[in-house]
């Protein structure tokens, strides 16, 4: 009697799993990484943005500038937040926000997309005109 109740059991669950979209046993598909077109302004604009080393994961040291434009645009989205054993979220970390407004300086940089009050220069000499020797 028991083989019959578990046989009848395993027979709904297999219907309830085929009447489901993804029957096949294959993950469902996870959602295209986002364009680099959608990044974010920088909430900082951090002036060598291409020196700043990420400070985790496979990439733990790399400058951003020597990553593919692919992994700059991963690090510049927004990160699921930590979430605490009361439900609140973490603040974001500091080294995680400098990693975030650099990798997005980078992009705008390179498309030329930055606020032109925002771009970063090399600081300029400070040159007395009147005393330049011809």
């Amino acid at each position: 009697m028991n083989l019959e109740l578990i046989n009848a059991e395993l027979v709904r669950i297999r219907e309830a799993l085929e009447a489901r979209p993804f029957a096949s046993g294959a993950p469902a598909a996870k959602p295209a990484a986002p364009r680099s077109d959608e990044v974010p302004m920088p909430t900082e604009i951090i002036e060598d943005a291409g020196s700043v080393q990420v400070h985790f994961g496979k990439n733990k040291g790399v400058a951003l500038s020597t990553l593919g434009d692919r992994s700059v645009a991963w690090y510049a989205q927004e990160a699921e937040p930590r979430i605490g054993n009361n439900g609140k979220p973490f603040p974001p970390r500091p080294e995680d926000v400098l990693l975030r407004n650099a990798a997005r300086t980078l992009i705008h940089q390179k498309r030329g997309t930055l606020p032109s009050a925002a771009v970063p220069t090399a600081p300029v000499a400070n040159i007395d005109e009147g005393n330049v020797p011809f």
